[in-house]
């Protein structure tokens, strides 16, 4: 089984990032976009370039919109300039891109094609195989679960499984054991037990540095990638090898 990995945005916390998927011996995804996208905290392209030496540094548009709101000239221009600037960086070509938000249909994709991409991955979970190379899903994101934690919008008190309630049927279709409702880490390694004794295709895992910080997950990371490693017969490969 191949195990892919990707992380979006571009922030500061990539570094880290980067160093741990290192220890594991593990491949990454870098989707990115400029500074002037984020806040603050935001990768140099120094930084970038050193990323781009043990991983791949894939694109994810100039000004991280919805790019389904665009008119399609304004779209166009966001996915093919986002890969000349990550080219001018890496000195290296880009073949994957990353739809911000997820937000995509068939207009967009065929835009990513017609840019040159190889491929381009989308944010749908709990899925172990892609029919798209430029519909790419994932396995799991790194983000908290059964219970949130913390609240940001004034409903979230009232929802706090919120992730629970949407895997549930599918967790239940995979036939799941209860026990790997009890935290992200048990759901991860019951997914990847999973995906190895039926002979999936991969495991992609995803997220953002970001929001590992914010939500206190580098300790359940470490623990399944360290995991993961303890596994045999598990092929290591960024986005655009795993298309391959």
């Amino acid at each position: 089984m191949i195990f892919t990995t990707s992380w979006d945005d571009g922030r500061k916390d990539d570094m880290r990032l980067a160093e741990l998927l290192d220890k594991y011996s593990v491949k990454g995804t870098f989707y990115v976009s400029p500074p002037s996208t984020h806040e603050k905290h935001a990768l140099t392209n120094e930084e970038i370039k050193s990323i781009s030496d043990r991983h791949e540094i894939g694109a994810h548009t100039m000004t991280h919109p919805k790019l389904t709101r665009l008119e399609p000239q304004e779209a166009q221009r966001e996915i093919e300039e986002s890969k000349r600037w990550i080219e001018s960086i890496t000195k290296k070509p880009c073949h994957s891109f990353c739809y911000p938000y997820g937000d995509e249909n068939p207009q967009i994709r065929s835009l990513v094609a017609n840019a040159g991409f190889s491929g381009a991955r989308t944010v749908e979970q709990l899925l172990f195989s892609a029919n798209d190379p430029f519909g790419s899903p994932t396995t799991l994101q790194v983000y908290p679960f059964p219970l949130r934690k913390k609240f940001t919008r004034w409903w979230h008190p009232i929802d706090i499984c919120a992730r629970l309630r949407i895997f549930a049927p599918r967790m239940i279709e995979l036939r799941l054991s209860p026990s790997s409702c009890l935290s992200w880490l048990s759901l991860a390694k019951a997914l990847f037990t999973y995906a190895q004794k039926t002979d999936q295709p991969f495991f992609h895992l995803w997220g953002h540095s970001w929001e590992i910080e914010k939500y206190g997950m580098w300790d359940n990371l470490e623990k399944f990638l360290k995991f993961v490693s303890e596994n045999e017969n598990v092929e290591h490969s960024t986005n655009h090898e795993l298309l391959r």
